[in-house]
């Protein structure tokens, strides 16, 4: 009698545990597909600049150098509230204030940062073609801005 509580038990979880997989991959089969944009849509720039023809590449590249300097004078301010983060986190006695602090640094920079990536996006998008916006969109959707390689849509036939 008490192997039979364990089976069905078991029979139980495992149906349970099956359900719920199936539910999670048919949730996310039917689901729509949103854009997800990367923190930082300038990546995606730099490489659609890159693949842009030569005479529209050097009208846009100007644009992204001022971005690309601000963008490295906050690597130092972000980098010292990473480190001061990791020393609070690891500090004994542990100090909430000391972390806080830490975290309110990381933020300040991280805001300036994208605060200068933002209008540098809007300052390129303005000088863009509707058709290079419509790439930059695409690219800033992928990891580092990097173009996924083409997916094969229902319908479609495969290449012999």
């Amino acid at each position: 009698m008490r192997v039979e509580r364990w089976l069905i038990a078991g029979l139980v979880v495992s149906l349970a545990a099956n359900l719920a997989l199936l539910g999670f991959i048919a949730g996310r089969f039917g689901a729509p597909e949103w854009p997800r944009l990367s923190a930082d849509p300038m990546l995606g720039a730099m490489h659609v600049i890159r693949q842009l023809p030569e005479e529209r590449r050097d009208a846009l590249q100007p644009l992204l150098r001022p971005h690309l300097r601000e963008m490295r004078a906050t690597f130092p301010a972000l980098r010292r509230a990473q480190h001061e983060i990791h020393e609070a986190l690891t500090a004994e006695p542990f100090e909430v204030a000391r972390l806080d602090a830490a975290l309110g640094e990381f933020r300040t920079a991280l805001l300036a940062s994208q605060k200068a990536g933002h209008a540098s996006l809007v300052e390129l998008a303005a000088a863009m073609t509707p058709a290079e916006r419509r790439q930059l969109l695409e690219a800033a959707a992928r990891p580092h801005g990097m173009p996924r390689p083409p997916r094969p849509r229902p319908g479609d036939e495969a290449a012999p």
